[in-house]
């Protein structure tokens, strides 16, 4: 019993630290699970995670951006260069696959096959360590294949897709300094997640099916992705306040519901 005393303090503790919502919550479904087999094989009189309760999570922490905006955005990285492309490249991935950009960070020239427009993220890279295979446009393949023409031939498959000039991988600082140059300069609003959010939402508004959309983004369940839908569904109904033919008519002035009575 001291056991289980101290290692339920040591899990309230664990539990204390200031984390996002939901990786709190993914925290908390998965050792839930895992003490629950522990109590059903006898290793535990109880389960330690018993009381701990879910963070709320805030649907409006998700920042995406209008295709208008993505547009402006994409225009702000120089392609001359060889940063400024891989960084167009590298936006173009993330908004055309949703995929997360730590995992686009350690994608190998190996793992891309421009012939089948297929990008693989390998079990390792991903972040539920499940892998997953992302198909990618035409326009995106003819992209990649003139950023693939800058990378020197000396290279080898160690060095990332997206790697610096140095050919080292890109880090999360570097790489939200360099999105912030490009708002600033567009003068927009978006993290690199953002992106992952922005791609999202526009494949739920294009008719993509949630299960789908899950499959895509790598979500081990649809908690998630529902929170991708609601959003959908928000702006759904914001366009159609602004399009229907009632509303208009309501704006043409009181005359119009009485003739079509």
């Amino acid at each position: 019993m001291h056991d289980y005393n101290s290692l339920r303090k040591a899990i309230f503790k664990y539990f204390s630290e200031e984390v996002a919502p939901a990786t709190r919550n993914t925290r908390l479904k998965y050792l839930r699970a895992f003490f629950s087999w522990c109590v059903s094989q006898g290793y535990l009189p109880a389960n330690p995670t018993e009381g701990i309760k879910k963070a709320k999570e805030d649907i409006n922490n998700i920042r995406h951006i209008s295709l208008e905006e993505v547009k402006k955005l994409l225009e702000q990285p120089n392609k001359k260069s060889y940063a400024g492309l891989r960084d167009y490249c590298l936006m173009l991935v993330q908004i055309d696959t949703g995929a997360r950009p730590g995992e686009l960070f350690q994608v190998k020239v190996s793992d891309l096959n421009l012939e089948s427009r297929e990008i693989r993220i390998r079990p390792e890279v991903s972040k539920t360590r499940v892998g997953r295979t992302l198909v990618i446009t035409p326009f995106t393949v003819q992209q990649l294949a003139r950023f693939l023409k800058l990378r020197p031939d000396w290279w080898d498959d160690d060095v990332p897709l997206f790697a610096t000039e140095n050919g080292l991988p890109l880090c999360r600082q570097h790489w939200d300094r360099r999105m912030r140059d490009y708002c600033n300069k567009a003068g927009i609003k978006v993290t690199p997640y953002g992106l992952r959010h922005t791609f999202a939402i526009e494949f739920l508004k294009a008719g993509g099916d949630p299960f789908s959309l899950q499959r895509i983004l790598g979500h081990t369940d649809l908690t998630m992705t529902r929170r991708y839908v609601r959003l959908s569904q928000d702006d759904i109904k914001e366009i159609h306040e602004k399009a229907s033919p009632v509303q208009k008519l309501q704006q043409m002035g009181k005359r119009a519901p009485r003739k079509l009575v």
